[in-house]
């Protein structure tokens, strides 16, 4: 059996505003439920999908917990959690796949993003194998699956393609980007001691940047140590190894935007009635 959870924030609040902030919360929910089905994060809602009814409440202790951190930021004291529902019964095979699409669909519904890929805290990407560490199985036709739950009026009726190799000049902070959102991690950690560093450099070697010196300025890496990393990687035609792959295919791929410690709500119009919540 399969079960649909809901928790809401509480009237006037917001569970995050940063990017950073919903990465902390979907990789507390990950750990916790390895086991999970679909997750989606939204600014004042999140939707699970479990494969039993959490008969141990680990999911209020997940919670509660982030409530504590995320009040501390904020400097409130009010509850960050409404009440919450209990989880919806999924009958069927059929049920759990329209459900699972709704869940990956919710970022397009609400107009925060055009294309259910564009969303980084969703299981979605995980599902269609455009996660650095995908948290839920890679779908058997990840292609197939993309164009089910994309072809929406709220993305395109048609569906949209997964991405493709940018075959131009591209430039490293579309690397940068690529690398942040598929690893779901502060586009300033391609510059500090990260995976995501040397992701960004074999990523940036493959992809036809071959000015050491401007790899180097832009993550931090001293030109020998540059030179180990790509010695191995080949030119641009060829497949790379996951989760290098995925992030080769996302460069230049205007759904897959850095993540940062910004204040969205000021400076992504897309965020629309949640701007007032706090």
């Amino acid at each position: 059996m399969m079960f649909h959870f809901l928790a809401c924030a509480a009237r006037g609040r917001m569970l995050f505003v940063r990017d950073t902030e919903a990465a902390r919360l979907f990789a507390s929910l990950a750990a916790e439920f390895p086991e999970l089905v679909a997750l989606c994060l939204m600014p004042d809602h999140v939707h699970l999908i479990l494969p039993h009814a959490d008969p141990g409440n680990r999911l209020h202790r997940v919670l509660q917990g982030y409530a504590k951190s995320r009040n501390f930021v904020a400097r409130a004291d009010a509850p960050l959690w409404a009440a919450r529902p209990p989880p919806q019964l999924i009958p069927n095979d059929l049920h759990l796949r329209r459900t699972v699409r709704y869940v990956h669909l919710n970022p397009c519904r609400a107009r925060l993003v055009n294309d259910p890929l564009a969303w980084p805290f969703s299981t979605h990407r995980d599902r269609v194998g455009f996660a650095a560490r995908p948290v839920v199985a890679l779908d058997r036709d990840p292609s197939g699956f993309h164009r089910f739950v994309s072809a929406d009026d709220a993305c395109d009726p048609a569906g949209t393609p997964l991405p493709t190799r940018v075959f131009r000049e591209v430039t490293p902070d579309e690397v940068a980007a690529a690398v942040s959102s598929v690893f779901r991690v502060d586009v300033g950690l391609v510059s500090s001691r990260h995976p995501a560093r040397a992701a960004f450099a074999k990523v940036a070697w493959h992809s036809g940047l071959r000015d050491g010196k401007r790899i180097g300025a832009a993550c931090g890496l001293t030109p020998g140590h540059l030179r180990s990393l790509v010695a191995h990687i080949p030119d641009r035609g060829a497949r790379l190894i996951e989760p290098l792959e995925a992030c080769a295919r996302s460069v230049g791929d205007p759904r897959f935007m850095e993540l940062s410690m910004r204040d969205e709500r000021r400076l992504n119009p897309r965020w629309g009635r949640y701007r007032e919540l706090t």
